[in-house]
């Protein structure tokens, strides 16, 4: 594809996410919709690896195109009748389990697209026939959308085109389409019901999977892993995931979600069996050695703390604390942190954010380009590790102002819930998003989290939005409040 043309497409495809993340005038959403399907089919054309092969077996790439062009129809009018089940969904497909091994980067995300093209479609086919569902996004999707649209915009001068197009194609512009569907959503059941589940259920199984590992001492996709196995003083297991911190922070949002029910939700048989899952699942995270998921995970538990004891969490921050210390030391991990430097105990983390302060020094507007760091700082295969140094170090001051945009219109969509909204899910799943959030302090994978999308959007339509920004019949007149 043209050097030319691919920063126009993918600035095409943000500008239509845009306004899918912003309006509910059908006219618009028509054209956000046809702006995506025109700017992002050419960027994924050009980035997967499937192209090459299926042109040259004309055969199975008919084949193929018959079946995608039958799923999509049937996903569309499934999502029509159910459209919370894209979310639902999505979220397991963003797991990123690999389809093959070696892993492939893109391939995996493949049936992402596949179902998020479904859902757009089903939603302007809704929109079409009078049933359009508003947009509840308020601030949040403005925010949302300035961020996409900025990020898209640095492959004009990204430091690397290659990096930066995939890391637009793979999650900027698809999970900014899931953040603008679940936003035509109501955190009501039935996703209050499934989400719960559906977070417990994926932890239990691939908590299941890393004790098998444990016990046979294998792990699967991960070479590099499994040479640090080979020769470090512990096991480290990734389940059916590549990286163990992100297989223990799946296991962190059940927890989260678990605590969360267990504090604020009335007392039901259900909860004492999500109390007895969380024994293995807190194994399934003790075996990952994740110390970033560790910490987020105190974090959540501090904010439903927060919540439920309010001055008294000052105390439970201490014991939390103690706790989370004492059970430090005890892991491998926790005990070389004794005898390291801090660089070292940190898993270098401190010298990736000194890389990102460095780059955006050189580039303080506009940064180096959305996922162009190694190229930039010279280090391969290097990501920053923190999404406030990283996002200003990729996209410059302005990249960053967007990602402070969007914290603060999360955290006032979290303070200005609706009065018909429901207290509980509210108040879970802004201890669910301050998890990813501490957890993408010392980890690369904030914006590229399909959950943190998710979890942002769901807030957003669980808050009251101003009738400036509204276009919601039914909001109502007084305002929401957590107390």
């Amino acid at each position: 594809m043209d050097a030319f043309l691919i920063p126009v497409a993918g600035l095409a495809a943000a500008i239509g996410v845009a306004l899918l993340l912003v309006t509910s005038a059908v006219p618009l959403r028509v054209v956000g919709a046809v702006l995506v399907a025109a700017g992002s089919s050419p960027l994924v054309v050009t980035r997967t690896s499937l192209t090459e092969q299926l042109l040259d077996r004309p055969v199975l790439a008919g084949i193929g195109l018959v079946a995608g062009v039958v799923t999509l129809a049937v996903l569309t009018l499934v999502f029509q009748r159910y459209p919370w089940l894209v979310p639902v969904i999505a979220l397991v497909i963003g797991l990123r389990i690999p389809l093959r091994n070696p892993p492939s980067p893109t391939d995996h995300l493949l049936p992402l697209y596949l179902v998020l093209a479904a859902g757009v479609i089903a939603l302007v086919v809704r929109s079409l026939r009078g049933d359009a569902p508003p947009n509840r996004l308020g601030y949040v999707g403005w925010a949302m959308g300035a961020y996409v649209i900025f990020a898209a915009a640095s492959l004009a001068w990204t430091a690397d085109t290659e990096a930066t197009t995939y890391a637009i194609v793979a999650f900027t512009l698809p999970l900014g389409l899931l953040a603008a569907l679940t936003g035509t959503l109501l955190p009501i059941p039935p996703l209050a019901r499934v989400l719960p589940w559906l977070l417990v259920s994926v932890a239990l199984v691939l908590a299941a999977i890393a004790l098998w590992q444990l016990q046979n001492q294998e792990v699967f996709w991960n070479e590099k892993l499994m040479r640090t196995n080979a020769y470090g003083g512990y096991f480290r297991a990734n389940s059916l995931l590549f990286d163990p911190s992100l297989f223990g922070r799946v296991e962190v949002l059940a927890l989260v979600m678990i605590v969360g029910l267990l504090a604020l939700s009335p007392p039901r048989k259900i909860l004492l069996l999500a109390a007895a899952v969380s024994v293995p699942i807190f194994a399934g995270l003790a075996v990952s050695y994740s110390q970033s998921s560790f910490v987020a995970l105190g974090a959540g538990v501090l904010v439903i703390a927060g919540i439920v004891w309010r001055w008294r969490a000052v105390i439970a921050l201490a014991v939390i604390v103690l706790i989370v210390a004492i059970g430090a030391v005890a892991l491998p991990q926790g005990r070389q942190l004794l005898d390291q430097p801090v660089q070292k105990a940190s898993s270098a983390r401190l010298g990736l954010v000194q890389r990102s302060l460095d780059l955006f020094e050189a580039h303080p507007i506009q940064g180096s380009g959305l996922g162009a760091f190694a190229t930039a700082t010279g280090k391969k295969k290097a990501a920053p590790h923190n999404v406030v140094s990283g996002t200003a170090a990729e996209l410059g001051i302005v990249g960053a102002l967007t990602l402070v945009a969007f914290l603060a219109t999360v955290l006032w969509a979290i303070r200005n819930r609706r009065a018909n909204a429901d207290r509980p899910t509210h108040l879970i799943l802004a201890a669910l998003f301050a998890t990813i959030f501490v957890h993408a302090l010392a980890y690369d994978n904030f914006f590229t989290d399909p959950a943190m999308w998710v979890i942002a959007a769901l807030l957003a339509t669980g808050a009251e939005t101003l009738p400036l920004l509204s276009d919601d019949p039914e909001r109502p007149t007084l305002r929401g409040s957590l107390a």
